[in-house]
């Protein structure tokens, strides 16, 4: 298996980095880092944000010209979530690796001024595109407090993928990056089941969710997007001061509250946050 040194981002395709940026910001608080430009070999522009008490970032991409790979994605799914980027000690000893699992990073190992690099194919992961990177010089980052934004964002907790074969797919995540089993439910009467694994140095988790029959939501998705990232898990301080908000926006929460199996939750629609599902939850009072 893969040595992961840490989980570094998650990336985002966008028509409008700057408007999606003001967007999170205010919403989840996420703080500028820096912004990058197009050159050639890198057919896009964007920004990095840190997510509140990680050291995790979110990346945002915006295409520079119709012929940019992200014009494509977004042509074809949306805007929406895009890659998962983790760091690696040695780029060329992950690729021997990946070759040794019977996985072909696609592109063989790139670099810009920054990383050297490598990805894996979602054809090849259930789904989901991860870049694995190992940094030029030392790149050491820490946490921030940071501010709440108005839902008062606490932190972001895991990352949901659809898979119609849930043990396939943990045994893949176990095998390729070492993650490991934290707990499995199911919920017949909602139409799934699913699993929480730990990802190897990092606070954030991967959740795991497969259907449970021809109907539902997540059939309805992989149905209309296969499988792939479903949504973002994140902790605020609380449920009524998210609806809050929300309703002063005019924006309203598909399905209400949850939380009668789990904590009190949330969903955010991609329509109202330009691709993206966000789930909102709050941690129960002592």
């Amino acid at each position: 298996m893969l040595t992961l040194t840490r989980f570094d981002h998650i990336s985002m395709a966008a028509q409008d980095w700057r408007e999606q940026r003001e967007r999170f910001e205010r919403l989840f608080g996420f703080r500028f880092l820096r912004q990058f430009t197009p050159h050639p070999g890198t057919p896009f522009e964007g920004c990095v944000t840190r997510i509140r008490n990680t050291q995790i970032e979110w990346e945002l991409l915006q295409p520079d010209g119709p012929e940019s790979f992200v014009q494509r994605f977004l042509d074809q799914r949306g805007p929406g979530l895009h890659h998962l980027t983790v760091q690696v000690p040695d780029i060329e000893e992950a690729v021997a690796e990946l070759e040794r699992l019977d996985v072909t990073p696609f592109g063989g190992i790139s670099q810009d001024t920054m990383w050297w690099m490598a990805y894996i194919h979602p054809r090849d992961s259930g789904g989901v595109l991860w870049q694995l990177y190992q940094p030029k010089s030392d790149n050491s980052v820490n946490g921030t407090r940071g501010e709440a934004g108005a839902l008062g964002f606490v932190r972001l907790d895991h990352v949901s993928l659809a898979s119609p074969d849930l043990e396939a797919q943990a045994a893949w995540q176990e095998r390729v990056f070492g993650m490991e089993v934290e707990s499995r439910w199911d919920v017949a009467d909602q139409g799934y089941k699913g699993c929480l694994m730990r990802i190897p140095n990092t606070e954030l988790k991967l959740e795991i969710l497969e259907p449970l029959g021809d109907e539902g939501f997540l059939q309805d998705f992989l149905a209309k997007r296969g499988r792939g990232l479903h949504h973002v898990s994140c902790e605020v301080e609380s449920i009524d001061r998210a609806l809050d908000v929300l309703a002063a926006e005019g924006i309203e929460a598909p399905g209400g509250v949850g939380g009668e199996r789990w904590k009190r939750n949330i969903f955010l629609s991609p329509r109202d946050t330009n691709g993206v599902l966000f789930q909102l939850f709050e941690e129960p009072s002592d």
